[in-house]
């Protein structure tokens, strides 16, 4: 395997930022994850008018930098942060 290969090998799972009807589907399609460390981390993250950036923004982080096994990240087109 190579390097660049490596560092990619425990990447296997998506993780969703969006409404809760585009969660909900794709959690019945089956990308839903719990990990069973103490901290029980969710891959997916409801958002709703009542959302604040800060939250969305700390979801995208995670997902982004802190999880290593997130391969894919999809954001609904619904969810925007307001600078």
């Amino acid at each position: 395997m190579s390097a660049s290969t490596q560092a990619y090998k425990d990447r296997q799972f998506l993780a969703v930022i969006g409404d809760e009807d585009s969660v909900t589907g794709l959690l019945l399609a089956g990308i839903g994850h719990v990990t069973d460390d103490g901290e029980k981390k969710k891959n997916f993250f409801v958002v709703d008018g009542k959302t604040e950036n800060d939250a969305i923004e700390r979801a995208f982080e995670e997902y982004t930098t802190t999880r290593k096994d997130i391969a894919v990240l999809l954001i609904n087109q619904h969810v925007c942060i307001l600078s």
